[in-house]
């Protein structure tokens, strides 16, 4: 059920964006299977030049963004210094101080975000930007529309679009309950067929497009920004049970940097 959704992208997507491909992606509230995304070409172009590395920790995004608000209101003469203490960004983040100053600062120092400037004194090297302009998520199923909906519906806090793909041969033969719970949630719907006499895809709802700007948007954007730098275009998938899960019933379009090493 993979492969129609990258084929009939443009059903549902426009045409003319360089959308990228992404499966599997761990988000605050569970997995992603599919995720379509733009990369802010500005944004990855200076990050590069900064030798900086994505923050995957939403406790870590967290800080940055405080940080980078610091600084803005610095600049903008709003406030007296860009620099924050270690209790200002604990009580700012509702972060323990011990698990700012042993874990968190030291990763963002690592990953080129944050400097030191004294004693329990911080600031933010670089302003903390999306890298993704926009971000589309589809949960996938064949079937148990209700459960899949519930799995859809926390999608629509990061993303600019949800849909949820499923089996047309397994929707439901009247579909008001489903139509109407789609539209309470903001989750499209598309329907998938393997009959190589139908169309492979129908988009039977297409919801209105967000603009979230909170840090689940930036915790899913520096995960898939991670996959995209290590090579591969999936969070990793693996065996339960001696069986290997998958939402697809085709081929299999995708490849984790894990299970290529």
């Amino acid at each position: 059920m993979l492969r129609p959704l990258t084929e009939n992208r443009h059903k549902f997507t426009s045409s003319r964006t360089r959308w990228e491909y992404f499966y599997e992606i761990q988000t605050p509230k569970g997995v992603a299977d599919f995720i379509l995304a733009v990369f802010n070409r500005k944004v990855i172009d200076d990050r590069r030049k900064w030798g900086v590395h994505p923050i995957q920790s939403k406790s870590a995004i967290d800080i940055v963004s405080f940080l980078t608000a610091v600084q803005q209101k610095y600049e903008a003469g709003s406030q007296a210094s860009p620099i924050a203490t270690t209790s200002e960004i604990a009580n700012r983040t509702l972060n323990s101080a011990s698990h700012v100053t042993q874990q968190l600062i030291p990763m963002l120092i690592e990953y080129g975000w944050v400097e030191r400037m004294g004693r329990g004194q911080w600031r933010c090297k670089h302003a903390y930007q999306c890298p993704t302009t926009s971000i589309y998520a589809i949960e996938v199923k064949r079937s148990d529309w209700q459960r899949a909906l519930g799995q859809a519906t926390s999608h629509t806090r990061f993303a600019n679009k949800t849909f949820l793909a499923m089996d047309s041969e397994r929707l439901p033969k009247t579909q008001n309950n489903l139509l109407a719970a789609l539209e309470h949630a903001g989750v499209g719907l598309l329907s998938i067929s393997a009959d190589p006499l139908k169309d492979p895809l129908t988009v039977v709802a297409n919801p209105s497009r967000k603009s979230p700007r909170n840090n689940e948007r930036f915790v899913v954007a520096e995960r898939v920004l991670a996959v995209r730098g290590s090579g591969g275009n999936s969070g990793f998938w693996g065996h339960v049970f001696g069986r290997l899960i998958t939402t697809s019933s085709g081929d299999d379009p995708r490849k984790s940097a894990l299970l290529l090493t």
